[in-house]
């Protein structure tokens, strides 16, 4: 490394101004000029450092470039290694869905035979009732039927019972009516018989 050229006359006595003596002037002035010296670098110290700096970042680029494969090819592996799993998981759920749908899909085709026996059976059932109420049907309407005849029957019989009363009673009325006719007119003649037989005993009585 090259020396630095300081001015350790014009230090010292910038020193000595402000207060220190010679020896204490001159102390600072050498120690400040060894540490300018050691730490200031040259051209070619900066070259030096340079490269080595370079040699450096390289070999520690390879380093980081190998420990990114290293790392990138373990991540890789896990990533297979967990898409392998996931792979494997997603197969296992899609078998059990299958599995499900398949039990889903046979329960439902037995609910849907119970659904259809029923079914049949509800109609067998709703056939023999229809026919039970048809035959109720028959039964009721024949039924009006003969309580209809035996009420019109019953209607004519009493008609012509009401007739023949009527006629008997119009019959009798009619006789009864003769028959006081008849008597009234012989309780009249019967009257005037006696009343004409008064009159002439009267006559007599008087005349004689």
């Amino acid at each position: 490394m090259e020396s630095v050229t300081f001015d350790t006359l014009t230090a010292a006595k910038t020193l000595e101004r402000a207060g220190f003596d010679d020896t204490q002037a001159e102390a600072v002035v050498k120690t400040i000029n060894k540490a300018v010296n050691e730490s200031v670098a040259t051209k070619a110290d900066l070259k030096v450092s340079d490269e080595s700096v370079h040699g450096k970042i390289k070999v520690l680029d390879e380093s980081v470039k190998g420990k990114f494969k290293a790392l990138d090819e373990s991540v890789q592996g896990k990533i297979n290694v967990l898409d392998e799993s996931v792979k494997g998981e997603f197969k296992a759920v899609r078998g059990e869905i299958k599995a499900l749908d398949e039990s889903v899909k046979g329960e439902f085709k037995a609910v849907r035979g119970e659904i259809k026996a029923l079914d049949e059976s509800v109609k067998g059932e709703f056939k023999v009732v229809h026919g039970e109420f048809k035959a109720v049907r028959a039964e009721i309407k024949a039924l009006d039927e003969s309580v209809e005849g035996k009420l019109k029957a019953l209607d004519e019989s009493v008609d012509g019972k009401l007739k023949a009363l009527d006629e008997s009673v119009d019959g009798k009325l009619k006789a009864l009516e003769l028959s006081m006719t008849i008597k009234l007119g012989a309780m009249l003649f019967a009257t005037a018989l006696f009343i004409l037989g008064v009159g002439l005993g009267v006559g007599k009585f008087l005349f004689s």
